[in-house]
């Protein structure tokens, strides 16, 4: 009996430490305040290698201010990380855009060299709201990732994402809404031609409706049931 509770233990423990190392970028994110980088405004950390700070910091607020306008006032209060160049990024697991990561505790998103901008800022901010009101448990299990960054990419008017300029087949649009996790979404080829056909396959929501329709999943209903898209 005392060599297979070890055992037990022991799986326990190997268990344990595999999901805090799949994890430690998201905890690396959140424990931001015990390193080296600088408190610029309220839940906001920044590099010593980020110049314009306070151009990025207006940045941001444009960012949260379009999302406000867009699906109604904002409530989520994520934590967010300005790296300065791409080693900094790689170091939280992040490419020189952005990063979003979901925690049972909120959000924490890194802002990379390339993502310091409004459209950006907004797109990244959207995800933190999604997670908000719908909890961290719910938008794990029923959020489809091609949904979140369909949604996310209404307030991120970067070119390539206005509905003017994507030329997408309805065949591609219902090929996107298969890709459930951000494995399928993000681990091909076809990276970009996800996300435009990620956009137009919610360009039928009214952005006023989805906090509302959030709070409905949460409250048990289905995502296909609610959204219908």
């Amino acid at each position: 009996m005392p060599r297979i509770k070890i055992v037990v233990a022991g799986i326990f423990l190997l268990v344990v430490l595999a999901g805090v190392f799949s994890q430690r970028h998201a905890l690396a994110c959140e424990a931001v305040e015990l390193s080296d980088y600088e408190q610029v405004a309220p839940n906001i950390f920044a590099s010593s290698s980020v110049e314009n700070i306070e151009q990025v910091l207006r940045s941001i607020l444009d960012g949260k201010q379009r999302v406000d306008s867009t699906f109604g006032e904002m409530v989520a209060s994520p934590k967010i990380v300005i790296v300065g160049n791409k080693v900094e990024a790689n170091n939280f697991g992040a490419n020189s855009t952005a990063k979003a990561y979901y925690t049972p505790v909120g959000a924490c998103i890194i802002l990379g060299p390339k993502g310091q901008n409004v459209d950006v800022a907004a797109h990244e901010l959207t995800h933190s709201e999604v997670r908000q009101r719908i909890g961290w448990l719910t938008h794990w299990l029923e959020i489809p990732v091609w949904f979140n960054e369909g949604v996310a990419l209404i307030v991120d008017h970067r070119k390539p994402f206005l509905i003017d300029n994507i030329n997408v087949s309805p065949e591609a649009i219902d090929a996107v809404k298969q890709l459930n996790t951000g494995r399928e979404f993000f681990g091909d080829t076809n990276t970009h031609e996800n996300y435009v056909a990620s956009r137009m396959a919610v360009n039928n929501l009214e952005p006023l409706q989805l906090y509302q329709k959030l709070e409905r999943v949460r409250n048990g209903e289905s995502f296909e049931s609610v959204f219908e898209i």
